[in-house]
C-alpha cells in the first residue's frame, strides 16, 4: 500500500498545478490539500489561492492548491488520488461529479481524513451523499433561480417581449452547472418563456461555433446565460458577428475581472459572486479547528449568490482590484473582440 502511495505521487506530479502557501513564522502543524477543478485557465483560480495564502499566514497550516491546467473530471479524481495518497490532516474539494469523487472520497474519510466540499456540493441525500464535514459556497440552483428572474427584470425593464431564452454550459458532467440551468429553467417555464439547456465542448472555438449555429436555427434567441465565465466571450463574439449586439441579453458567472468588466463595459447585464474568496478562507479556518479541537461545523456555509449588475458593478471592481492588483485585473479583463 505505500509502495502504491509512492507511485501515485510521482505519476501525477507532472500532470498538476500544485500552489503551496508561503511558509509563516510557525512551523505548520497541518497539512492540507485544496483538490479544485478551477485551474490557470480560470481567473477564479487566484480568489481561492490568494485565501488560503492568506490565512495560512494566521494559522499553523500548509495549504496545497491541487488543479489540472484545463477542467477535467477525470484529472480532478486522479489529482484526489494522489493528495489522499500523501496522508493530510484534511481535503477540501468542489465535487463536480459526485459519483466519480464517492470512491476515493470515502475511502479517505475511512481512513480519518477530515473533508470539506467547497464551491460545489454534493446535490444527493443520505445515503448517497458523500458523508462530508461540511459543504462552504454558493447554492448553484439558486444562482439559476436569481439570475432567471434577472432576465425576467430587464426584459420588464426594457419592455422586450421574452422570445427564447438558453442556459449555455460547456463544462457537460459538472453537476454544479446542471443546477444552474436546471434553476433557470423553473423560473423560466414557471413565467411560460421559452427555455433550453445548451450542452457545449470546451474549447473555444467549438463555442463560438456551436453557438453561431444555434442562432441559426434558433432565430428566436433573445437571451444566453454563459453558465461557465470563459464562454461568455465567444458567445458574444458568436451574437457580434451574427448582427445582433443589443437584439439579445447576455448575462455570466463569477466575480472575476472579464465578468465585471463585461458589465461596465455594456457587453453582458449581470453576473453573479458566491464569494470566491470565502470558499478558500471557510474551509481551511474549519479544517483547523477540527483538528485543532474536535468541533464540526454546520452541514452547509453558504456564501452566495450575490447578483453583480450595472447598480455594483464599480463596487466590486474595487474588491477585484484590491485582491488582484490593478495590473492583474487589466490583464484578466478579457474582451478582445474582433
Amino acid at each position: 500500500m505505500r509502495l502504491l502511495r509512492v507511485v501515485l505521487l510521482i505519476a501525477f506530479a507532472t500532470s498538476l498545478v500544485v500552489i503551496a502557501a508561503p511558509a509563516t513564522a510557525q512551523e505548520p502543524e497541518y497539512t492540507y490539500y485544496f483538490v479544485s477543478h478551477i485551474g490557470p485557465d480560470d481567473p477564479n483560480m487566484k480568489w481561492l489561492t490568494v485565501s488560503t495564502e492568506e490565512i495560512s499566514k494566521l494559522l499553523p497550516v500548509k495549504v496545497n492548491y491541487v488543479a489540472a491546467e484545463k477542467f477535467s473530471i477525470e484529472q480532478q479524481v486522479k489529482n484526489l488520488e494522489a493528495a489522499i495518497a500523501a496522508d493530510p490532516d484534511g481535503l477540501i474539494v468542489p465535487i463536480t461529479d459526485p459519483k466519480a469523487l464517492e470512491g476515493p472520497l470515502k475511502e479517505a474519510i475511512a481512513a480519518g481524513i477530515p473533508v470539506i466540499a467547497s464551491n460545489i456540493s454534493d446535490p444527493r441525500d443520505a445515503p448517497d451523499k458523500i458523508p462530508y464535514l461540511t459543504y462552504v459556497g454558493g447554492d448553484e440552483y439558486l444562482t439559476g433561480v436569481k439570475m432567471g428572474e434577472r432576465f425576467l427584470q430587464e426584459f420588464k425593464d426594457k419592455g422586450i417581449t421574452p422570445g427564447h431564452t438558453v442556459c449555455a454550459n460547456c463544462a457537460p458532467g459538472h453537476v454544479g452547472i446542471q443546477m444552474r440551468c436546471k434553476g433557470m429553467k423553473d423560473v423560466m417555464d414557471q413565467a411560460g418563456v421559452s427555455f433550453e439547456e445548451l450542452p457545449m465542448e470546451p474549447e473555444p472555438t467549438k463555442v463560438y461555433d456551436t453557438f453561431t449555429a444555434y442562432l441559426q436555427g434558433k432565430p428566436e434567441t433573445n437571451a444566453v446565460w454563459g453558465a461557465v465565465m470563459w464562454e461568455t466571450l465567444n458567445i458574444y463574439q458568436a451574437i457580434k458577428d451574427a448582427d445582433l449586439e443589443g437584439k439579445i441579453l447576455v448575462a455570466t458567472v463569477d466575480e472575476s475581472p472579464m465578468s465585471v468588466e463585461g458589465i461596465l463595459r455594456g457587453y453582458v447585464i449581470a453576473t453573479h459572486s458566491q464569494q470566491f474568496y470565502l470558499q478558500g478562507w471557510v474551509p481551511v479556518e474549519w479544517l483547523y479547528i477540527n483538528n485543532r479541537f474536535g468541533y464540526t461545523p454546520p452541514p452547509t456555509v453558504l456564501t452566495g449568490p450575490v447578483i453583480i449588475d450595472a447598480s455594483n458593478a464599480a463596487a466590486w471592481k474595487d474588491k477585484l482590484v484590491g485582491i488582484f492588483g490593478e495590473e492583474t485585473y487589466n490583464s484578466l479583463a478579457g474582451w478582445e473582440l474582433k
